[in-house]
C-alpha cells in the first residue's frame, strides 16, 4: 500500500497491457479438456503522479477465451475510455467497458482490478476496505488433483497433507468411469476421512447417465459434487441436484448475477462457484454472491488471482521462473 490519502480526481496518464506466458511443467487434466499452458494478461494503470494500478485476466480458452482476445480488448476498445479518466469512478467506467464490448469478462476482471489497485492505493486503504471490509482473516488452501497418473495425484497429496493441507478437488470426468472410481477409492484408502476430498467434473458428463455415475461418487462422501454436466444443461443439472443427496455445485452453469438469479428460480445447484475471471469483476461477483445468499444457496469464492497461482505452484515439478513478456501501451 502506497501513496497518501487524497482527495480530488486520480486522472489515469497511462495504460499498458503484458501478455505472460508463464511455464506449467505439469498437465493438469479436466472433463472439458489439458490445461498444459498459461498465458495471461497484465494490466498496468499508471496514475498522473506516478501511482500504478494493476490487475491480471487468467484466461482459459476451453473455459472462458483466449489471452490474445483479453489483451486485445483492453489495448483496442478499453483504452480510449480508460486513458484520461478518472479511476476514483471505477462503477462508471466498468459501465462504460460493458457497453465498449459484450462478454470480455476476463478483459473486465483485469481492469476492475486495476482501478481498484489505484484507488486503494491513493487513498491509502488495503483495497478490501473498499469492498466493504475483511470478512476473514485466513483461507484454507485447497489442491487440485488432476493427473492422469493415479500415483502422481496419491504423491501430491501425501506431500500436501504432510504440509498441512487437507482439501483436495478431484478433477474427474477426463477419462473412463472406472478410472475415476478407481482414484476416489484410492484416495479414501490411503487417507481415510482425514482429508476433505470434493468432486470437479467440469461439465466432463453426458446428461443421460450423469446420474449413475454421480451416484457412484456419492460412496466416497465427497463434500461436494461440482457441475457434473455441460453448462446449458440446466434441467440436467436441476434433476441430478434433486436425487442426490451430496450437495451439487454449478459452475459453469452460473457466470453472471442474470444466470445467479436463473439458477436461483430452478434450484438447479445447492452451492454455486464464483469466480472473478468469470463473472467480469470484483463487482459482479458480489452480485452473484447477494443472490445466492438471499436464496439459502451457498457459494465458493475462488479469485482467479489466488487460481492463476495454484495452477503454476501446486502443481509436481512447477518451477518459478521469469516469465516470457510481450507488451503494448504507453
Amino acid at each position: 500500500m502506497t501513496g497518501e490519502a487524497r482527495q480530488g480526481p486520480l486522472i489515469i496518464g497511462g495504460l499498458r497491457v503484458h501478455l505472460v506466458d508463464l511455464p506449467v511443467r505439469s498437465v493438469r487434466k479436466h472433463g472439458i479438456g489439458s490445461f498444459s499452458r498459461a498465458l495471461n494478461v497484465i494490466v498496468e494503470l499508471r496514475a498522473e503522479g506516478g501511482l500504478v494500478g494493476w490487475g491480471e485476466a487468467c484466461p482459459w480458452p476451453a473455459f472462458t477465451g483466449t489471452a490474445e482476445a483479453a489483451a486485445a480488448a483492453i489495448d483496442v476498445h478499453f483504452r480510449p475510455h480508460l486513458v484520461a479518466a478518472d479511476a476514483l469512478r471505477t462503477a462508471a467506467l466498468m459501465a462504460l467497458l460493458d457497453k465498449a464490448v459484450v462478454g470480455a469478462v476476463e478483459a473486465k476482471a483485469a481492469v476492475e482490478t486495476a482501478l481498484l489497485d489505484l484507488k486503494a492505493k491513493a487513498l491509502g486503504v488495503p483495497l478490501y476496505d473498499l469492498l466493504g471490509g475483511a470478512r476473514r482473516e485466513a483461507i484454507p488452501l485447497s489442491v487440485s488433483l488432476a493427473d492422469s497418473e493415479l500415483e502422481r495425484d496419491l504423491e501430491l497429496a501425501e506431500a500436501c497433507l504432510a504440509d498441512g493441507i487437507r482439501i483436495f478437488k478431484v478433477k474427474t470426468g477426463f477419462a473412463d468411469h472406472g478410472f475415476d472410481v478407481a482414484r476416489m477409492e484410492a484416495l479414501r484408502q490411503r487417507f481415510g476421512m482425514e482429508i476433505d476430498l470434493r468432486v470437479d467434473y467440469n461439465q466432463g458428463l453426458h446428461p443421460s447417465d450423469a446420474l449413475m455415475k454421480v451416484r457412484d461418487m456419492e460412496a466416497f462422501q465427497p463434500t461436494f459434487i461440482e457441475q457434473p454436466v455441460p453448462g446449458p444443461q440446466i434441467a440436467a443439472l436441476a434433476a441430478i441436484t434433486r436425487a442426490v443427496s451430496t450437495p451439487i455445485m454449478a459452475e459453469e452453469s452460473v457466470f453472471s448475477p442474470q444466470e445467479a438469479i436463473r439458477a436461483v428460480e430452478g434450484r438447479i445447484a445447492d452451492l454455486v462457484s464464483i469466480k472473478l475471471q468469470k463473472a467480469g469483476g470484483f463487482t459482479p461477483a458480489l452480485e452473484i454472491a447477494a443472490i445466492a445468499s438471499a436464496a439459502g444457496i451457498a457459494s465458493q469464492d475462488l479469485p482467479s488471482a489466488i487460481r492463476s497461482v495454484s495452477r503454476r505452484s501446486s502443481a509436481p515439478g512447477a518451477k518459478a521462473t521469469v516469465p516470457k513478456r510481450s507488451s503494448s501501451g504507453a
